[in-house]
């Protein structure tokens, strides 16, 4: 067995980061090293770097947390209301972004009608004195 290349390390870091099997020790590692990576290396070999325990144990970590995303609902029930509630909120937000857009146009017109440049709209606001 040769040493490790960069390259070689590198591609096991990613291998160990891309792990989706829910088993992952040393053995596993070897093997998938040699099928999959071309390389082959002991478990001893492995286990000596700290760069690849680190990587297993935050991968391990990684595997055992729950899978669920943020906000998933288990229920049906829950999740269609939920659905319709975002719906209702995103309808709300379209309509207040159309009236800031109609309010931003007409501003808009009115700085242009009384000669104020965008240079001058684009000033900082004076900082109160307290």
């Amino acid at each position: 067995m040769a040493r490790l290349s960069e390259k070689d390390e590198q591609n096991i870091l990613a291998l160990i980061t891309q792990w989706t099997n829910p088993k992952l020790g040393w053995v596993e590692l070897v093997e998938a090293c040699k099928a999959e990576l071309g390389i082959s290396v002991t478990r001893q070999a492995l286990s000596t770097r700290q760069d690849f325990k680190m990587a297993i144990k935050d991968r391990k970590k990684a595997l055992k947390a729950p899978s669920q995303a943020p906000g998933y609902v288990k229920d049906l029930k829950d999740a269609n209301e939920r659905i319709a509630k975002l719906e209702a909120e995103n309808q709300l937000l379209r309509k207040v972004n159309n009236q800031l857009l109609v309010r931003f146009k007409r501003w808009q017109a009115n700085a242009d009608m009384h000669g104020l440049t965008e240079s001058m709209l684009d000033q900082p606001l004076f900082k109160a004195r307290r």
